[in-house]
């Protein structure tokens, strides 16, 4: 809604409660705040931390010229995948995904420990772009475990999405619960000035994750995260939306669990197995280009595909691509099996091909382009120039910090 057609309607609202009855004032009072409400969308709200800001400004630079090269911690909180590419080709990813699949588990000094942000942070400060998923474990039916797997079972879990709708209820409160878990995690990183990729909720449309199993609650469970994390101050994600479709299901169906386009900064999808470049570009990179044309568009997962000049050739210019791991191969750096270039998503000489191409951005490569972005957009200011507004479309005043515009240019004033 543009500001112009607001502003009409605001008129009319105040109009008519002006000239109303009592009963008919208090309901128009109502209408007046619905509007107001519906008037502001999550993204027109949200003020990107300043590096957070950055990046994706980078990305959006990158787009359709550039891909950042990623890889997938071996199961949680490491970079040995990363380590392995490194190894066998000499040159590191730009991106790395953690995941925070063992929050029931994590411990203050234990055998993970989601409070040690150390990894991430070395990683961050080398110049990596940082990305987190979450395999949302729950307790399983027969309680003695966790998981994320839907179904009757023991070892599978019955846990409820639709409880979303229910405040008071169990499911409810164990969601809450973990989301102010994961925002005390999350909160660490913003510390320490850290942007992440941030990607939950994965795959819904496949149902075969417990959050999947419903497209309107998990919506609105994702609606409902946003607007948590937003009120704890994690101005520092990215957040990355991932599709996907049931056994002989459309990928199209798949967007029965978008939350709209206002929670969302990335769509991408996860391709495994499939050889031909061709289909890959029409039934996945060109689909989501048509769904969401507004949205840049990521491959966060892949294993056995063709390589990423093949893709790209086929018009798959993919934001950044992330082989899944091979939890053999790189479980541990110091054994033998990580001396192999084999793989059983993609080996060294797939990867080697993938830095053969100048489009690929490694991680010295993209510490550059992230350089180069800041420089292009945004210079350091040491006052606020008049005429400067900030996010909000405010006018700026100087001495403060942050992010501003001038003449349809951002800058950030630290």
């Amino acid at each position: 809604m543009n500001l112009e057609k607001s502003l009409s309607l605001l008129s009319f609202f105040v109009y008519h409660i002006h000239h109303r009855t009592m009963r008919s004032q208090r309901f128009l009072h109502v209408l007046l705040m619905l509007f107001l409400v519906s008037g502001i969308s999550a993204q027109e709200t949200r003020q990107l931390s300043a590096e957070a800001e950055a990046l994706l400004q980078c990305l959006k630079d990158i787009e359709g010229v550039k891909t950042l090269s990623g890889t997938m911690a071996n199961v949680n909180w490491n970079i040995n995948e990363a380590k392995w590419v490194h190894q066998h080709t000499g040159k590191w990813p730009a991106l790395n995904c953690f995941d925070y699949i063992h929050h029931p588990f994590s411990k203050k000094g234990g055998w993970i420990d989601y409070t040690n942000v150390t990894e991430v942070y070395n990683w961050h400060r080398q110049g990596g772009v940082v990305a987190i998923m979450w395999h949302w474990n729950v307790p399983t039916n027969d309680g003695n475990d966790y998981t994320c797997t839907p179904g009757t079972g023991a070892g599978e879990t019955s846990f409820d999405v639709r409880k979303i709708f229910e405040p008071e209820s169990d499911e409810y409160k164990l969601m809450m619960k973990d989301l102010d878990t994961i925002i005390s995690y999350l909160k660490l990183l913003k510390q320490r000035k850290i942007p992440v990729l941030w990607r939950p909720l994965h795959e819904a449309g496949g149902q075969w994750f417990w959050w999947g199993m419903n497209a309107e609650a998990c919506n609105e469970l994702w609606r409902v995260m946003y607007q948590r994390f937003q009120d704890a101050g994690l101005n520092n994600l990215i957040w990355v939306w991932t599709t996907a479709a049931a056994w002989n299901k459309p990928y199209s169906d798949g967007y029965k669990w978008y939350p709209g386009d206002e929670y969302v900064d990335i769509v991408s999808i996860d391709v495994y197995n499939k050889s031909n470049a061709a289909t890959i570009y029409r039934t996945c990179y060109k689909f989501l280009k048509n769904s969401s044309p507004d949205k840049l568009v990521a491959l966060t997962e892949c294993g056995s595909v063709p390589t990423i000049s093949k893709q790209w050739q086929a018009g798959s210019k993919w934001l950044f691509f992330v082989p899944w791991y091979d939890y053999d191969r790189t479980k541990d750096p110091n054994s033998e099996d990580f001396q192999s270039t084999d793989h059983n998503n993609c080996n060294a000489a797939w990867w080697t091909e993938a830095f053969s191409n100048d489009y690929v951005l490694s991680r010295e490569d993209f510490k550059q382009e992230l350089q180069t972005s800041i420089n292009a957009v945004r210079t350091e200011q040491t006052f606020a120039p008049s005429g400067s507004y900030d996010l909000f479309g405010c006018p700026w005043t100087d001495g403060r910090r942050g992010i501003f515009i001038k003449n349809g240019k951002k800058y950030i004033r630290k």
